[in-house]
């Protein structure tokens, strides 16, 4: 998933590691951070596969060398490969970052890796809400005790019922706009 970002993030240009930290802080939401050490070994292996190119440069205050990062060709190459790929059902938070992800980066694709995503996740999402509207029926019939803790339970799958059913909503209408403009991915 970091991968993703990574090389996503350098298909719009050049960026020293740690602006590429700070964005993905603040790209993964809140209470989630992403440390140097996950980072920093992820960007040696991206220079290792020869997906990035790395080069310094002095900086200015406090005389410290810059790592600046830069996609290669390759990179390019297995950015598309990394959009291409299915989402799957990993964990609802991880998926629906990826997803996320992928639809920051979706001006560097062609048009059809943009709808292949939107339905693969319109599905996962309308899997979700039947899975919740499905649990949803199966207490209101079967009424488990506590009676307290069910009715909370009860309300706590219509919210997640609700806010799925908008996001089928949003993917849908995301979907026709797609599939409706010109595709205008620079070959």
């Amino acid at each position: 998933m970091f991968e993703l970002f990574v090389l996503g993030e350098l298909m719009t240009g050049e960026k020293h590691g740690y602006m590429l930290q700070d964005v993905l802080s603040n790209s993964v939401g809140l209470g989630r951070k992403i440390s140097s050490g996950t980072l920093y070994p992820l960007l040696a292996r991206l220079v290792e596969g020869g997906w990035i190119q790395l080069r310094t440069e002095e900086e200015t205050k406090g005389g410290r060398t810059r790592k600046i990062y830069e996609i290669t060709e390759a990179g390019r190459e297995r950015f598309l490969e990394l959009m291409k790929k299915p989402l799957e059902s990993v964990g609802e938070a991880e998926t629906e970052l990826i997803f996320r992800f992928k639809m920051v980066y979706f001006q560097y694709v062609p048009k059809d890796v943009r709808i292949d995503c939107l339905k693969q996740y319109l599905q996962l999402v309308e899997r979700n809400v039947k899975f919740v509207s499905d649990f949803e029926s199966y207490l209101a019939e079967q009424k488990p005790e506590p009676a307290r803790q069910r009715v909370q339970l009860l309300r706590v799958l219509e919210l997640r019922k609700r806010l799925g059913e908008v996001e089928v909503r949003w993917v849908q209408e995301e979907l026709k706009r797609v599939q409706e403009q010109e595709d205008e991915w620079p070959e």
